[in-house]
């Protein structure tokens, strides 16, 4: 018989295996060793827990099941470490694999970093990985080119599209996977 603990990750509650939990909790303490100085570490770290929260319920489905040592361990290989190694010394390919199944979320946010009104045009850019210009020149023409078709889906998509405001949201707008180095890109000093 196993004993269980009642643990929030992220901002989501689990239940976890006790030896499950003493792993994750000695792998968020070798994280946030191994972060740069430099980098806003407590923001990285919320985001490294909303991670693996989203990781543990993804696999976890609807059920209220327990998290055990090998789904910890299974999430734990597919972020790693910031400096790109493995928190275990498990071989590469199946890193890989594990990385592989995992598919990258992609959504379209409004980018607020690179806005010139209310950042419609830079997250259409980045979601597209398209020129930003190109994209404010499209709109422009279609303004002034008599119909208003254009400020009409500018308006809509200002109203309607969030603002990604967190380093995995910019992440999730271009595409690119939520690991430590795509993060930190992300990540403003304070």
């Amino acid at each position: 018989m196993k004993k269980t603990v009642s643990a929030a990750i992220g901002s989501t509650n689990f239940i976890i295996d006790e030896d499950a939990y003493a792993r994750l909790d000695s792998y968020l303490a070798a994280f946030r060793a191994k972060l740069h100085a430099g980098a806003d570490t407590q923001e990285v770290m919320t985001d490294l827990e909303n991670r693996i929260a989203e990781l543990a319920t993804a696999k976890l489905g609807g059920e209220n099941r327990v998290i055990t040592l090998s789904l910890i361990d299974e999430i734990i290989s597919s972020i790693g470490m910031p400096d790109g190694t493995s928190y275990h010394r498990e071989s590469q390919e199946a890193a890989s694999e594990t990385a592989k199944s995992e598919p990258v979320v992609h959504k379209f946010f409004r980018d607020r970093d690179h806005r010139s009104i209310g950042g419609v045009c830079s997250g259409l850019a980045a979601y597209f990985n398209l020129d930003v210009t190109l994209v404010r020149v499209a709109f422009i023409l279609l303004f002034f080119l008599g119909c208003t078709t254009g400020f009409w889906i500018y308006i809509v998509l200002w109203i309607i599209a969030p603002c990604a405001n967190t380093p995995t949201e910019k992440c999730q707008l271009r595409g690119i996977e939520p690991t430590y180095e795509n993060l930190s890109k992300f990540t403003t000093s304070k």
